[in-house]
């Protein structure tokens, strides 16, 4: 009897064994595959973000461009003791860059930036911000164009083209080194 009993426990205990082993495996695969599923999330959301920055990239290059081309023009026309007209200034007179935070934003609010590493996300926190201030570089500068339109027309703008030169001028610097950051953070993430 006792030693049915001692059978019985062995087998019971046995079967427990394999039982919760069975269990923590299960548990251990969900974590597995819940990991795997978080880092695939962080990693796309990478490579969108990274599609955003080199789209922003291309923006800022266009408009620096603009700007680069409007301060020679105006430093010409300077030293031959001329005025820019409206016709030199065929995209406005300022016109910065649209970019965009879409795909930053996504991966804020999916939780996304959660699942990289952090130094990277700071990095494009960083950026973003950097991004920002031009954002709102372009905003301001747009009500002081607009205020001076409204104010004394296109031909009081042209008038004081030496301001408008020094705005521009401010675009073209912050454009810079918003693209050396762009090229920066685009290598780093290869």
């Amino acid at each position: 009897m006792k030693e049915k009993t001692r059978d019985a426990i062995q087998k019971a205990l046995f079967e427990a064994f394999f039982v919760v082993l069975a269990v923590v495996l299960a548990l251990a695969a969900n974590e597995w595959r819940q990991h795997r599923a978080e880092r695939q999330q962080g990693r796309a959301a990478l490579t969108s973000i990274v599609e955003e920055l080199k789209s922003n990239r291309a923006a800022v290059q266009v408009s620096l461009d603009y700007h680069s081309e409007r301060l020679q023009l105006i430093g010409q026309l300077r030293r031959e003791g001329a005025r820019p007209s409206f016709r030199d200034f065929p995209r406005g007179f300022v016109s910065p860059a649209q970019t965009f935070q879409t795909a930053w934003d996504a991966a804020a609010e999916t939780g996304a930036l959660g699942h990289m590493e952090y130094s990277t996300v700071l990095d494009l926190s960083r950026l973003y911000a950097r991004q920002r201030r031009y954002e709102l570089q372009a905003t301001g500068v747009g009500q002081v164009i607009y205020g001076e339109l409204f104010r004394g027309g296109v031909e009081g703008v042209l008038e004081n083209y030496a301001n408008l030169a020094a705005l521009i001028g401010t675009f073209s610097y912050r454009e810079k080194e918003l693209l050396e950051r762009y090229d920066e953070m685009l290598a780093s993430l290869g």
